[in-house]
């Protein structure tokens, strides 16, 4: 789960455009908003192998943080935002199913079993 989201916040940072579309264009600062999305999401994942007692508050964190940001995936999947490499259509709504699995991910690295 670290690597999966530190994965994803390094790539608010080396190719923001994607992420910037994912948001409609009446949110202010967006550029800055996925820069910071990004920096949260490096974060939680430092968090998620550091010291034992950082990990549930963190996957907590992190499980509604994906919570929160689920709309920008609605909003990109109604609009038929245009993402590289992703094609339009059913594409976009058959991809949201997935967020539950990274949920549940969040929040077994909760419970200090590994």
């Amino acid at each position: 789960m670290a690597l999966f989201i530190a994965s994803a916040g390094i790539l608010h940072f080396v190719n923001p455009r994607p992420y910037v579309e994912h948001l409609p264009a009446v949110v202010p600062v967006r550029d800055e908003l996925v820069a910071l999305t990004g920096a949260v999401e490096i974060v939680f994942a430092a968090c998620l192998v550091g010291p034992r007692r950082w990990r549930r508050p963190a996957g907590l964190a992190l499980a509604a943080y994906l919570v929160l940001v689920f709309p920008a995936n609605i909003y990109a999947a109604v609009s038929q935002v245009p993402i590289d490499g992703v094609p339009t259509g059913w594409v976009r709504w058959a991809r949201l199913p997935f967020q539950l699995p990274l949920i549940a991910a969040a929040l077994w690295s909760t419970t200090g079993r590994r």
